[in-house]
């Protein structure tokens, strides 16, 4: 098993932070969910479908 170095530990972190905190999933839902106005939960649903589901199958 290979150890890892404290910079490969930096970037693994670093990639890990973008991929969750990235600027499409902190601005883009909340522009979705006002703009579907009272379909709310259908843009919600739609939005994990391809936001989450997606890369998780792939």
């Amino acid at each position: 098993m290979k150890v890892l170095k404290g910079q490969d530990i930096l970037a693994l972190g670093f990639m890990t932070f973008a991929l969750f905190v990235g600027a499409g999933n902190i601005i883009f839902p909340p522009i979705v969910g006002l703009q579907a106005g009272p379909h709310v939960w259908m843009a919600a649903l739609g939005f994990l479908v391809t936001a989450v589901g997606l890369p998780v199958i792939t």
